[in-house]
């Protein structure tokens, strides 16, 4: 079993290191000696999950990791029923659209469709994102227990990521309460300077918060309005009722 650690960590390593590693900065990331690592990047290596450069000997993941995930991604039923409905939204709003999930304690976003104008910022797929200071976040945190919601929120490092950003326990449960009256969640400036993020909840036949469908859009006097928060409050209803 122990191996069988050491190799799925070194897969989430290695994920997140676009450049690749090399023994020694895998090693140390490991905390495990040199000729460990050897070995578990071996084990890796013949069955094509990591690739060596010729030039500067640094290991990185494969394309086969790359073609197993692609076909999860487009296999998963949540992303196939809610990609149409995500599509025509960026097609009304022209902004990128995402669909998140909560993943444990954090949230992931598990698909992103971008409008046309998407080189202004970009919303990478996978990326995991606290509750306390998204849009999609709050919509969790929201429609959870009051009590576990306070504290999965009281357990998680609250940096201010911009003078904006909320962290305060009393404040960010007032803002719990007001979200589940107005059905959507917005941040303002909270995550990056010039960037509000809008969010609503995808439920399942039971009520339960499964997903939830959230845009970013670039500050401005007309950003955020109600046409936007109900034609995003729409799509989400829409792809619950496929879901139920």
């Amino acid at each position: 079993m122990q191996l069988v650690d050491r190799v799925l960590k070194t897969i989430e390593i290695l994920s997140k290191e676009e450049s690749g590693m090399s023994v020694s900065e895998l090693s140390e990331a490991l905390e495990i000696p040199a000729s460990s690592t050897h070995r578990v990047l071996k084990s890796l290596q013949d069955n094509h999950f990591v690739m060596q450069n010729a030039d500067t000997k640094r290991y990185s993941l494969s394309y086969k990791i790359y073609s197993i995930c692609s076909g999860m991604r487009e296999q998963n039923s949540l992303i196939a029923l809610a990609r149409p409905y995500m599509r025509q939204l960026v097609k009304e709003i022209q902004n990128p659209v995402v669909l998140c999930v909560m993943n444990g304690e954090k949230i992931i976003n598990l698909d992103c469709v971008e409008n046309s104008n998407a080189s202004i910022y970009m919303v990478q797929t996978g990326n995991e994102l606290p509750l306390y200071s998204t849009s999609s976040g709050r919509i969790f945190a929201a429609y959870m227990r009051p009590e576990q919601a306070y504290d999965i929120l009281q357990r998680s490092e609250r940096k201010k990521e911009t003078p904006y950003t909320k962290t305060e326990m009393n404040e960010l449960m007032e803002e719990l309460d007001q979200i589940r009256r107005q059905g959507y969640s917005i941040i303002d400036e909270e995550l990056q300077i010039g960037i509000q993020g809008i969010s609503c909840p995808i439920t399942d036949y039971r009520g339960n918060v499964i997903a939830a469908l959230a845009t970013t859009t670039v500050k401005s006097e007309k950003s955020i309005n109600k046409t936007l928060i109900e034609r995003l409050k729409v799509y989400a209803e829409q792809i619950s009722e496929q879901i139920s």
